[in-house]
C-alpha cells in the first residue's frame, strides 16, 4: 500500500470534517424508508428495545436496525439523552465508518499520485457524499461493504491470492445483510478466476459463498426464527408487490448516472487516451458497477437512492477520465466548471436539512408541553417523524370547512397549514394566530419555487392556534 502524501492527507481530513459537520448539523431524513426504517427504530434510544426491533422487522433482516440501535444506546449510555443528542452521534459515527470505507478502496485501486489524488478528492468531496454518508439507509451502510468487496476483488485481479475471493464474498455477504440486492455483484467473482485461470480460486469462492449463506441463514434464524426467512420473505413481497410502487424505463439509471456526471465536465474526444490500458486494472470496479446497475435496470420498480451502494465505484470510473482532461490537457475551465458546480451543489446539499419542515415542527412540540394535539389541515402534514421529541402528542386530521379550534374549547390544540394551503385559505390566518413558521432548508426551498405542484410538500408549515390562547 502506497504511503500518504501531504496532498492525500489534506484531502482526507477536508472530506472527513466535511462528513462529521454534516452528521451533526443536517438531521434531514432523505427518504419515507429512510424513516420509518432508520430513524424511528433507534431514536430515541430509551424508547427501543434489542426484542422489539427485532420482532417488528417485517419483510426485512433487522440487522441494519440492530447495528443503528446498539449505537443510539452507546449515546444513550454516553449521557445523551435527547433524541437529537443521539442522533447526532449516530450520523457522525456512522458517517466516518462510511467514509472510511469508500476512501479507502477508492484511493487504493489507483498508483499514480495523480489518480489517487483525484479519487480521493471524488469520493470525500463529490457533493452528495457528506449527506448520503452520514445517513442512516440501508443502501449507504450497504454501499461502505460493497466498496470493500470490490476492493478485494481488485486485489484478486492484481495478485491472483485465493484469500481475496473469500475477503470479497465476506464483504459481499455483510453488504447483503443490510441490502439484499447487493449480493448480485458476486456475478463478477466467477469471472475474474475464469481470466486468471486458476481452479483453486473457484472452489474457494464455491465454498466461500456456502459458508456466507449458511452464515448469513443462521443469523436470520437467530434475530427472525426462520433460516433466511427474510430474504424469501421480502423476494415474495417485491414478486408481487414492487410494480406497485411505480415504474420507470429502463434507462432510468443510466440517465442518473450521465447527471450525476455534472455534464458536461466529461464530454468530449478523447484522442490518445488509451481506454484498455487505462481501465485494465478497474475491471473489478467496472464489473462490480455494471452488473449492479444492468441488474437494477430489469427491475420495473426504480428509485434514485437504490444506487447509492455504486456511487463512489461510479466516480472511481471517472477518475481515469478526469486525470485525462486536467493533467494531459490542462484544460483549466472544464475543471473549474466541475469543481465550482460540485462546490455549489455541496453547500446546498450538504447544510439543507431534507424534510426540515416537519423535523422542526416535531422539536417544536417536544418543548412545548402545552399543546397536546397538532390539528393536520388537509393533509398539511405529510411525515410526522414522532422519534425527534421525548413528549408524546397526537396529530389529528382536519378538513376545511370544519370549524376553527377557538379558546373557549381549549388552547391545547393547534392547527399546522402548508404554505400553499394557506395561500388557498387566507381565512385561515386572519382568524388564528400564527405561532410560528417551520421554513424549508435553502434546497429544498428551491425546490418548491422550481416545481412547486411536485414539491408543495417540502413548503413552509404554519402553527395556528386559537386567538387569545397566546
Amino acid at each position: 500500500m502506497k504511503a500518504w502524501n501531504r496532498t492525500e492527507r489534506v484531502i482526507w481530513s477536508v472530506g472527513l470534517f466535511l462528513t462529521l459537520s454534516v452528521g451533526f448539523f443536517n438531521h434531514g431524513i432523505i427518504a419515507l424508508d429512510d424513516y420509518s426504517e432508520g430513524f424511528a427504530r433507534f431514536i430515541p434510544a430509551q424508547a427501543h428495545s434489542f426484542k422489539e426491533t427485532a420482532e417488528s422487522a417485517g419483510i426485512r433482516l433487522p440487522f441494519q436496525s440492530m447495528v443503528l440501535l446498539s449505537l443510539s444506546k452507546a449515546a444513550l449510555g454516553l449521557g445523551f439523552r435527547e433524541p437529537v443528542e443521539q442522533l447526532r452521534f449516530v450520523l457522525m459515527l456512522l458517517g466516518a465508518i462510511v467514509f472510511c470505507a469508500h476512501t479507502f478502496t477508492a484511493r487504493n485501486v489507483f498508483s499514480g499520485q495523480k489518480d489517487r489524488a483525484i479519487a480521493l478528492l471524488f469520493s470525500s468531496c463529490y457533493f452528495i457524499l457528506p449527506l448520503i454518508y452520514s445517513r442512516p439507509l440501508i443502501e449507504n451502510m450497504s454501499g461502505a461493504c460493497l466498496s470493500l468487496a470490490a476492493y478485494a476483488a481488485f486485489k484478486f485481479h492484481q495478485e491472483a491470492r485465493n484469500k481475496w475471493v473469500v475477503f470479497s464474498v465476506l464483504a459481499l455477504s455483510a453488504a447483503s445483510l443490510f441490502r439484499f440486492q447487493s449480493g448480485i455483484c458476486v456475478l463478477a467473482l466467477p469471472f475474474l478466476i475464469f481470466l486468471k485461470n486458476k481452479k483453486s480460486a473457484g472452489w474457494t469462492f464455491i465454498g466461500a459463498c456456502l459458508l456466507s449463506f449458511v452464515g448469513t441463514g443462521l443469523l436470520d434464524l437467530f434475530l427472525t426464527g426462520g433460516f433466511h426467512r427474510s430474504l424469501a420473505a421480502y423476494f415474495e413481497y417485491n414478486l408481487h408487490h414492487a410494480s406497485s410502487y411505480g415504474t420507470t424505463p429502463f434507462y432510468t439509471f443510466f440517465l442518473l448516472f450521465l447527471g450525476l456526471s455534472l455534464p458536461p465536465a466529461f464530454f468530449g474526444r478523447y484522442r490518445g487516451f488509451d481506454w484498455k490500458d487505462r481501465y485494465r486494472d478497474l475491471l473489478p470496479i467496472l464489473l462490480f458497477f455494471s452488473i449492479f446497475v444492468v441488474a437494477h435496470s430489469l427491475i420495473p420498480h426504480k428509485e434514485e437512492r437504490f444506487m447509492v451502494p455504486v456511487l463512489v465505484q461510479f466516480l472511481i470510473l471517472l477518475v481515469p477520465l478526469a486525470s485525462y482532461w486536467v493533467f494531459e490537457l490542462k484544460s483549466r475551465a472544464r475543471a473549474c466548471y466541475f469543481c465550482g458546480l460540485n462546490f455549489i451543489l455541496l453547500v446546498l446539499t450538504s447544510f439543507s436539512a431534507p424534510q426540515n419542515n416537519v423535523i422542526a415542527l416535531v422539536r417544536y412540540m417536544g418543548t412545548h408541553s402545552q399543546y397536546s394535539t397538532v390539528l393536520d389541515f388537509e393533509d398539511s402534514v405529510v411525515l410526522v417523524p414522532h422519534a425527534f421529541s421525548l413528549r408524546p402528542f397526537s396529530v389529528s386530521p382536519f378538513k376545511a370547512g370544519t370549524a376553527l379550534p377557538t379558546s373557549e374549547g381549549g388552547c391545547d390544540k393547534i392547527l399546522a397549514v402548508r404554505e400553499d394551503k394557506a395561500a388557498a385559505h387566507p381565512e385561515l390566518r386572519s382568524q388564528l394566530t400564527t405561532l410560528t413558521e417551520f421554513r424549508p432548508g435553502p434546497l429544498e426551498a428551491l425546490l418548491v419555487r422550481l416545481n412547486p405542484r411536485q414539491n408543495a410538500r417540502r413548503g413552509s408549515i404554519y402553527l395556528l392556534s386559537p386567538k387569545g390562547c397566546t
